[in-house]
């Protein structure tokens, strides 16, 4: 039985037991409106109590849902049912009571939490909008100005933020909260209908303030779950009620919204890809061996989780930038990790330095330890050969800045245990990243594909583009920035040095555009030095054109035998879409990524793939069937050795390697 009903002195207590979450689906909305209205019939009762037999009260909706017709009864049906009766109810909240939870609890008469819960409303992060009442109820209940930080920022709010704000009535200890939330339904008396209130008056200036500080390239679900919060609150309810739920159906049918929801289920697999049965240990203290600029920030982002942090380096200079920030400790030896449960190598891209690194620091660590290399494209295999005890060291790859971006590889070798790899899963948790599973090969999964998405922009320029059409071109898609402006925030060094890395192994038939050396020949590195794709005078935080890149960019094209077109921005869109795919269909065939949906998930979380579109796989899938040939044999024809799995696509075919993901992830 999903709801229980049980009398307690007059009060009826529906008790909802959905493991493992009280998600809220067909079966649970049915129930409660069964109990609803057996409830309604009843004689001699003052009051209801929702309550939760579980960790959650209602974690959220069932999304899986929203990609068919909805079925009755829907949720505002069930809170329509909650506001009928006569009586007022009562929410005893406790853990999540998110989105339709949170909606739920504000069709009641009260609300009573514990405080475990927490609220909030993360539709927007979905392409929707609260659609059950939570834009109208909600400025009615705390005002415009709160009610659009909580829609608009999709946030989670702890109890006692929630009572500050007036969401909660009160917050009580978790064991007397049924207790409480009953002797409060039997006091009530009357009904305490929020849709029937007006919403409380709201000062002009704090309404604009808190429109303002939604970003005006939010999405448009956003913007528009805002102008509902203002436009709701001055409507009559059941009228402000309406409209939302049009909203919300419009939303929902959108291929934005069900672009998101694809990822939200990909972000789900690929965490629990990464989640071996064995439990983690506990982790207190982290050792960074590095304290350059990844190093720095690593421990940063460790530090902020709780963890106690040491960070290694044989330079004191880069040490001392370090000392006694933030709880941070330092060591200029590699015996003061010692007493690390878990050390991270962040020192330079090469090969020789890690292998050295780890059988220096080895010697001193215990025998739990747990080693991890934050390389970004080398051979973790190879890496692990340097140690005595391999089984304990796997791949743990951060992308930039490491403090911020929510991306995590977590990458097993050939010898990491299941120990290992639990704790590897249990940081990614604790730190709140977004982890996938990914397999030995150059650039592991991120990388690879972010490589040939860089290398088919250079092909661009060659054929005549300018770095900065190829970047305007891209941030139309809906990129936040252009590969050319990040490879100057990254610095071009990292990509030369793998370019001069590989150089021996490269087939000579490959084109190769030799534009970004001579710009690093030149001493333009990027933003750190100033110039790279783009002059950066006086430190300035956008990249200026600059004519001597386009002097050295015309030299390079004559050198190459390339005779400058206009490329138009479709095209570029076309060829640098078509080139992710043809990575991602490698990774997948190979076995380095175990599904395509990882891969977008990367590529979203990563490298501002606009998530509107579902990732780069996703995106291509969603196209017929004419734009996907056209567009894999446009990055065919950039060159046949690169691009290689897509030459079916030059005769009209759509490779069976490239149909499988695609298919994989419609």
């Amino acid at each position: 039985m999903i709801v229980d009903i049980a009398v307690t002195e007059s009060v009826a207590v529906l008790t909802i037991d959905h493991p493992p979450v009280n998600m809220g689906n067909t079966a649970m909305r049915t129930a409660l409106a069964d109990a609803l209205d057996s409830v309604a019939t009843r004689d001699g009762l003052t009051g209801v109590v929702l309550a939760s037999a579980g960790t959650h009260f209602y974690a959220g909706s069932d999304i899986s849902e929203f990609d068919r017709p909805m079925q009755a009864p829907q949720l505002p049906d069930v809170i329509s049912r909650i506001e009928n009766l006569d009586i007022p109810v009562v929410a005893a909240l406790t853990g999540l009571a998110l989105g339709g939870g949170l909606e739920l609890a504000l069709g009641c008469d009260l609300r009573v939490g514990d405080p475990t819960t927490v609220v909030g409303f993360p539709e927007v992060t979905l392409g929707i909008l609260p659609g059950a009442g939570g834009t109208v109820r909600t400025a009615r209940l705390v005002g415009v100005p709160s009610a659009i930080d909580l829609v608009a920022s999709a946030r989670r709010v702890t109890a006692e933020e929630a009572h500050a704000l007036g969401l909660l009535d009160e917050v009580v200890p978790g064991h007397a909260l049924l207790a409480r939330a009953v002797e409060r339904a039997a006091a009530l008396g009357t009904k305490n209908r929020l849709v029937d209130r007006p919403a409380p008056e709201s000062d002009e200036a704090a309404v604009a303030a808190a429109r303002a500080a939604v970003s005006k390239r939010a999405r448009p679900n956003v913007l528009a779950a805002v102008d509902m919060v203002c436009a709701g609150a001055a409507l009559d309810g059941k009228d402000a009620l309406r409209r939302e739920r049009a909203l919300f159906d419009e939303l929902r049918v959108t291929d934005e919204a069900s672009n998101l929801r694809y990822l939200f289920f990909a972000k789900r697999s690929a965490t629990k890809a990464v989640r071996p049965r064995t439990p983690a240990p506990a982790i207190a203290t982290i050792g960074i061996a590095g304290a350059g600029t990844m190093g720095a920030s690593l421990a940063r982002a460790f530090s902020a989780r709780g963890y106690e942090v040491i960070v290694f380096d044989s330079n004191r200079a880069a040490l001392e930038r370090l000392a006694d920030r933030d709880g941070i400790a330092t060591t200029a030896s590699g015996a003061g990790l010692g007493r690390a449960d878990v050390i991270v190598d962040a020192v330079f891209e090469d090969m020789d330095v890690k292998k050295s690194l780890l059988r220096d620091v080895e010697p001193h660590l215990r025998d739990t330890a747990v080693i991890v290399s934050n390389t970004s494209y080398l051979d973790l295999n190879e890496m692990a050969s340097a140690l005595t005890v391999p089984e304990r060291f796997a791949g743990l790859h951060f992308f930039n800045p490491p403090d911020r971006n929510p991306l995590v590889e977590i990458i097993r070798t050939t010898t990491t245990d299941d120990r290992t790899l639990a704790v590897l899963s249990a940081l990614a948790t604790r730190l709140e990243k977004t982890p996938i599973p990914a397999g030995i090969g150059d650039g592991f999964v991120a990388n690879r594909v972010y490589a040939d998405y860089r290398m088919q922009a250079e092909f661009l320029v060659e054929d005549g583009a300018s770095p900065a059409e190829v970047d305007a071109a891209l941030t139309d898609l809906g990129f936040a920035i252009g590969p050319f402006a990040v490879a100057d925030m990254s610095g071009l060094d990292i990509a030369w040095a793998r370019r001069k890395r590989l150089a021996d192994t490269r087939d000579p038939r490959q084109r190769y555009v030799h534009i970004a050396d001579r710009l690093c020949e030149a001493g333009r590195l990027g933003k750190k030095t100033g110039a790279g794709w783009y002059d950066y005078p006086d430190g300035a935080k956008r990249g200026v054109v600059d004519p001597r890149v386009d002097a050295i960019i015309e030299k390079a094209r004559a050198d190459a035998g390339v005779t400058a077109r206009t490329v138009p921005g479709d095209e570029i869109r076309d060829r640098v879409l078509a080139s992710m795919v043809c990575a991602a269909a490698a990774l997948v065939e190979t076995g380095v990524a175990e599904r395509a949906s990882d891969i977008d998930v990367a590529l979203t979380e990563g490298f501002t793939f606009p998530a509107r579109l579902g990732g780069p796989v996703r995106a291509l899938a969603r196209r017929n069937r004419d734009e996907v040939v056209s567009a894999l044999a446009a990055a065919y024809r950039s060159c046949p050795v690169s691009f290689a799995i897509a030459e079916p696509a030059a005769a009209g075919e759509v490779p069976e390697a490239i149909e499988k993901i695609l298919e994989a992830v419609r």
